[in-house]
């Protein structure tokens, strides 16, 4: 199971995480994208990789290892 932080200060609002992965992220109403409850690693990961400013990090959520970027 992944624990995912999305950088406010970094995200630009492209979206390229929601185009993506449609069922892990959404827009905020301020631009900066959101973790959908219940989404599954894969996608999370997915979305992740989509960002351009790596933005999102995924860590794993026992060890707390960080797996992308």
């Amino acid at each position: 199971m992944y624990r995912v932080e999305i950088d406010p200060r970094v995200c630009s609002g492209t979206s390229n995480c929601v185009e993506d992965a449609p069922l892990a992220y959404e827009m905020g109403d301020d631009s900066i994208s959101r973790v959908i409850v219940g989404a599954t690693d894969a996608d999370l990961l997915i979305g992740a990789q989509a960002c351009p400013l790596q933005a999102i990090r995924i860590f794993d959520a026992q060890t707390g290892k960080r797996v992308y970027p």
